[in-house]
């Protein structure tokens, strides 16, 4: 976690109003009622959002690193690291720069595969990228928030839409490129798709086949290699992420691993799939370690090099 005494960003000047439409004014107070998805599953539900007077300043952008800096500095879903989120400069993929002794690493775009230890995401460019959980990793869902959903998206156009008529097109399309792609990862797939993915020297094998995904890794010890080997539901949930969400991931990257510490979604879709299948495991024999050349810095999927941790 980046130093937490790091405080600033205050926008000033011209302001403009995020409308809600919808809202109910009640005494004079307002309280933004709006029919919004019900997050992985369920028909639209009537949900409260933040305040009617909603504003947003529109002075200037901050750049990713100070914006960065500003969100994992405390409680990374404060309407602060929101604020801050929701003011950094433009991105729609994948970035990592330098802060101090630290790499500071954040990423916009939909989710492909949940488990327990992981989420795997793909951005509007194609590049797909491995970030590892934790215990301190924060997730919040921001389908009701204003804020949060304008730190997600980075789009106030598209914030707005959702916001006020429970429209997520504009968001699916900033966020994962297009509303086909959402379409293609919130149904079963017609056929096999596998991904092969190189996190910090460890090559992750990920193999989603109609609704169950099986994930193939190796675990290293100084005696030998196992391979192990777990399937589970392709809409397996983390924390209420799942396969399709639109997300931003941020966090940072140590010996080559990108450690999330900051998840904020929102299901595209009123009706999302369920998860049917439990996770479960097998390891394989294992067999002698030997030395092998270095891991080249790319991804294969299904045959097509994805640039992973470079920025973009």
């Amino acid at each position: 976690m980046i130093d937490r005494n790091k405080r600033g960003i205050r926008g000033a000047g011209t302001t403009a109003r995020l409308a809600v439409a919808a809202a109910v004014l009640v005494g004079g107070g307002a309280a933004g009622v709006v029919a919004l998805a019900a997050n992985h599953g369920g028909t639209a539900i009537a949900t409260t959002a933040e305040s009617a007077g909603y504003t947003r300043s529109f002075h200037h952008t901050i750049s990713e690193q100070l914006a960065l800096t500003e969100a994992l500095s405390g409680s990374s879903t404060s309407s602060w690291s929101m604020t801050a989120l929701a003011d950094m400069a433009p991105m729609r993929s994948f970035s990592q720069m330098e802060y101090h002794h630290s790499t500071l690493a954040v990423q916009r775009g939909i989710v492909l595969l949940a488990t327990k230890k992981f989420l795997v995401v793909k951005s509007a460019n194609g590049a797909i990228h491995l970030w590892w959980l934790s215990g301190a990793t924060r997730v919040k869902d921001v389908v009701s928030s204003a804020t949060g959903m304008a730190a997600m998206t980075g789009s106030y156009p598209a914030t707005n839409t959702a916001m006020s008529t429970g429209n997520m097109t504009p968001a699916s399309t900033v966020v994962a490129g297009s509303i086909g792609v959402v379409s293609q990862l919130t149904t079963p797939v017609a056929k096999p798709t596998t991904i092969t993915i190189n996190t910090g020297g460890t090559v992750i094998t990920i193999t989603v086949a109609s609704s169950t995904a099986a994930v193939t890794q190796p675990v290293t010890t100084p005696q030998s290699v196992t391979t192990t080997r777990t399937w589970q539901s392709a809409w397996w949930t983390m924390d209420g992420v799942q396969r399709g969400d639109l997300v931003l991931v941020a966090g940072t990257r140590t010996h080559g691993k990108l450690k999330a510490e900051l998840v904020l979604f929102a299901a595209p879709r009123a009706s999302m799939p369920t998860p049917s299948v439990s996770p479960t495991s097998t390891i394989s024999p294992s067999w002698t370690a030997t030395p092998t050349t270095a891991p080249s810095p790319n991804a294969t999927i299904s045959g097509q090099p994805v640039s992973i941790g470079t920025s973009s």
